[in-house]
This record gives C-alpha cells, structure tokens and sequence, in this order.
C-alpha cells in the first residue's frame, strides 16, 4: 500500500480540540484497512507570519493505505472545509492547516498541489514530528532521509541562495542585508544552462539549504509553475512535463533545496528569511496526540 505523511498544525481557537477532530477525521475518512502513526503534538513559535499570533501545535501523521494522492488530497481539503480553515492570508493564525508532505516517492509540480511539500524540508516544527515517527522514510528530491534532512538544518552551514539574474541576486542582498550577514547566507548568480557545473562544485559545501530563486518575465499571462518548470526537473521536483515521463530521476547532491518564485522582491526575501527562521525554531513537545 502506499505510504503518505501528513503534516497538522493550528494556532487559533482550542487548538488541542481541533487537532484532536482533524485526527478523527483522518481515521473517518481513510478506508478501513488504513494504518496510522500519529507523533505527539509539538508546541512551536509562529513563523513567517504576521505578529502577535500564538504559537502552534503541530503534528504529522504516517498513513498506509490504497488511496491515490489525488485522493488524499482531496481528504485533506475536505478535513480544512469542514473545520473552517479559511485562507486568506498566508501564515495567518489559523484554525487548521493540514498538509501532504510526501506520498512514497511520487514528485508532482503543479500551481495548486506540489508533492514533496515544496518548505517540508527547511522547517524544523515539521521534521522534527515526522522524525519521531517516520525517520527513515525519504524525501524522493533529495534522496535523504527525515532524520538526514533534520540533522543538515540544524547544522552550521550557510543558506545558499542562487538567482539567474545579477539584479535580482542584488535586490534579494540589499533587501535582507538588516537581517543576516555574509556567514548566514551565500549568494551565487547563475543560469540554467551552466547550473550544473555549479552544482558540481557545492556538494562539497553541504549547504543547510539551497534556495533558488527565480523571476518570471511575463506574469500577467505566464504561469510561475510553467515556466520554472525546467529549474523543477533540474532540481528533481517534477517528473513530469508536457503530459510524459521526462528524466524521471534527477538527483542533485545539494541536500534540502527550495525553488522560490522571485518577481516580487519584498516577498521574496520575506521568504528566505522564513525558512532560515523556520530552520532554527525552537520545536518541543507539548501533549501526546490522543
């Protein structure tokens, strides 16, 4: 049967309830036959978003079952309908959010759904849950494990944050130049046609987290997903394209990455400051999950 993870967290209202009706929902909604290991909930500070928020329980849930994604994903839509996650702001304080963070080894790139989780792999206050319970089990982008991917996080290396374009490379700079200094993040400047080379020479590097940014020319009348599709395939998040099976398996040995869309410069960099927050967060348990 497949396996799939699944992340819950929440921050608004009696969190502990709600994360207690999203489980029940889960074992309601998946046939009978299905199997679940439920880590314990872990109190996490808001990340990303606006302030003021309390903090999170989050939890992840591994699930064996015959489901296809498609059909989980539509589980997990209906579990946030009916608790009454209204999403109008992201990062808000929420109700609940439930998500799929990985389905075997499937890679799916699409403008709604995106499989592996596209910032499963930075954040601590989901490793850290998935780990308890699933540590071995691998992220088909990076080839590592969950217990392999918490354990670069939380090392010392920088962030390294790679643009096609000098301008954007300097706005993204200038933008977070308050925050973090040259031994935090390591910016590069390249193009797709000479990337490889480049990933070459990183490997040894073992950055904590790539982060590539890309801007779209045209993004009035081009899907950001389309036309960073081929960053995708590079970068082994997409097996898929023009409806057939292209390099199925791209691996780069770069371990976590991040495919970040750059055409607005503010959010962009709000982004990168997220995840490297969201790498060194404090994640502790709060209650066992039941």
């Amino acid at each position: 049967m497949p396996k799939t993870l699944i992340s819950l967290g929440a921050n608004l209202g009696n969190v502990r309830e709600t994360m207690l009706a999203a489980k029940r929902m889960l074992r309601e909604k998946f046939p009978s036959q299905s199997q679940f290991v439920f880590s314990h909930l872990y109190r996490t500070p808001p990340v990303g978003g606006p302030s003021g928020q309390s903090d999170f329980l989050n939890a992840v849930v591994c699930i064996d079952h015959p489901l296809s994604v498609w059909e989980v994903w539509d589980i997990v839509k209906s579990i946030e309908s009916e608790l009454g996650r209204q999403r109008q702001h992201r990062w808000e304080s929420r109700r609940i959010d439930v998500d799929v963070l990985l389905h075997d080894d499937l890679r799916i790139w699409t403008p709604h759904f995106k499989v592996p989780h596209p910032r499963m792999c930075m954040r601590s206050f989901i490793l850290k849950p998935s780990l308890e319970i699933a540590p071995n089990m691998i992220d088909p982008v990076s080839m590592m494990t969950i217990e392999q991917l918490f354990e670069r996080i939380k090392s010392q290396a920088p962030t390294v944050v790679l643009t096609p374009e000098v301008g954007l490379t300097n706005s993204l700079r200038s933008s977070l130049a308050s925050q973090y200094d040259s031994c935090d993040i390591h910016w590069h400047t390249l193009g797709i046609a000479e990337s490889h080379p480049f990933f070459e020479k990183l490997k040894p590097r073992t950055p904590r987290l790539t982060i590539v940014a890309v801007s779209t020319p045209d993004p009035e009348s081009v899907l950001w997903e389309d036309y960073s599709r081929s960053w995708a395939v590079l970068l082994g998040m997409d097996q898929w394209r023009h409806g057939s099976i292209e390099n199925p398996k791209v691996h780069l040995s770069i371990g976590p990455r991040y495919l970040l869309p750059a055409n607005d410069v503010s959010w962009a960099s709000h982004e990168i400051q997220a995840a490297v927050d969201a790498m060194n967060c404090a994640v502790e348990i709060a209650y066992p999950f039941d």
